[in-house]
């Protein structure tokens, strides 16, 4: 009896010994929570090095053209006495706009009482006369007491605007400027108002 009780406490004991604990008590290593492997590190690095700098590859705006050997043409009134059939003794004045250039041109204005009298800036502008214009003048009728006045536009790179109107003396406000022509130029010419021409 003893010897069976002696035999069941060893195997108990042996059962013991031999347990694992359990695994809740089992150390675990701690593995951090971001880390990056070798690979990872070199693609990230790869991807900062190489990424395009949005700043440095944004197009720069195109330059403002440059108009380049471009021909100087010069613009000028040319004025002529002319004979008047309805009053010999009062001669007219035909009137030319000259354009002097590569390409000459000789427009013909009109004919018109007595001698023009050349406006300036000064006198364009206390006369109501177009504040861009290049070239004016007025042709005043002393017997009727009516002016006509004329100016020179140069609205774009390929044209110039020949303008005129009808003042009286009676209408202190005076006419309204009409264009009367269109004048093309050619291309890649600047145009500059030169002393007026004789002839």
């Amino acid at each position: 009896m003893k010897l069976a009780y002696f035999a069941l406490s060893a195997a108990v004991l042996l059962a013991g010994c031999n347990q694992t604990p359990p695994a809740t008590s089992t150390p675990t290593a701690e593995v951090p929570a971001a880390t990056a492997t070798p690979a990872a590190a070199d693609s990230a690095a790869t991807a900062t090095t190489t990424a395009p700098d949005a700043a440095a590859t944004a197009p720069t705006p195109a330059a403002a053209p440059v108009l380049k050997n471009a021909e100087t043409m010069k613009v000028s009134f040319s004025f002529k006495s002319t004979p008047n059939p309805d009053d010999p003794k009062h001669p007219r004045t035909s009137a030319h706009l000259v354009v002097q250039g590569s390409q000459p041109l000789d427009i013909d204005l009109g004919k018109f009482t007595g001698k023009p009298d050349m406006v300036d800036a000064a006198k364009g502008k206390a006369a109501n006369f177009p504040a861009d214009m290049m070239l004016a003048f007025r042709s005043y009728d002393a017997a009727s007491g009516v002016s006509q006045d004329l100016a020179v536009l140069h609205p774009d790179a390929r044209h110039l605007r020949v303008v005129q109107r009808r003042v009286e003396e009676t209408n202190p406000e005076g006419g309204k400027f009409e264009t009367s022509r269109e004048v093309p130029l050619p291309a890649n010419t600047l145009v500059v108002a030169a002393p007026m021409a004789k002839k």
